[in-house]
């Protein structure tokens, strides 16, 4: 199944519009598509009200395309680990991200806490600390026997390559799904999920794509 599990549109801080994000999904052959533009938070996040009005032109565009397409939101994690949304109601798929924490300590304990919360189905783009990238083997044992607990997928975005090989053979041992997602935020990048795509088959087989 050839999915894109994490796109935005110029509705947040994307350059082209739903209906060029799809049709670019169509033209690759892509099953399934979800829109997450950024949520409340976010310099260019929008609300649920406005992913809702998304979701409505996306049920419009649907009967015109085999790609079925998902809309969601990619909610912000704040330093305390609460993830920034009043309501998922209406919204099909609901990724968490914390965009550049201060150090990888503060990055672990607010996703944490978030991944407890009951609204989240995603982990994306796992360990974004401010300068790059940064995993800490100490707690990520306790974050997969949550996310684990909790019924939450982890991403693997192709975008930044992430996260490591051991850290998807850990969440597949505890049984933890996972998403493919390109982060695209123009139609160019639509399912450029390769490195995604291959890091899944090589670990979880054909088994493990969340799907909601």
């Amino acid at each position: 199944m050839k999915v894109d599990m994490h796109v935005h549109t110029s509705k947040s801080d994307g350059r082209d519009s739903l209906h060029s994000m799809v049709e670019a999904a169509e033209a690759r052959g892509l099953d399934l598509i979800a829109i997450t533009d950024h949520g409340p938070g976010h310099g260019s996040g929008i609300d649920e009200r406005q992913a809702l009005e998304t979701k409505k032109e996306a049920e419009l565009l649907q009967p015109n395309y085999h790609v079925r397409i998902l809309v969601g939101i990619e909610a912000e994690i704040l330093p305390t680990g609460e993830v920034l949304l009043d309501s998922r109601e209406g919204l099909d798929i609901v990724l968490a991200s914390y965009h550049g924490a201060s150090s990888v300590e503060a990055y672990y304990q607010a996703v944490l806490r978030a991944v407890t919360d009951p609204k989240v189905d995603v982990l994306a783009h796992h360990a974004w600390v401010i300068g790059g990238f940064e995993q800490a083997g100490e707690y990520d044992d306790v974050l997969i026997e949550r996310m684990a607990a909790h019924g939450v997928a982890i991403e693997i975005n192709s975008k930044h390559a992430l996260p490591s090989w051991d850290f998807l053979i850990k969440c597949r041992d505890a049984g933890v799904k996972y998403t493919i997602g390109s982060d695209a935020h123009r139609a160019a990048d639509v399912g450029s999920v390769a490195w995604a795509k291959n890091t899944a088959r090589h670990i979880y087989g054909d088994k493990g794509l969340f799907l909601p």
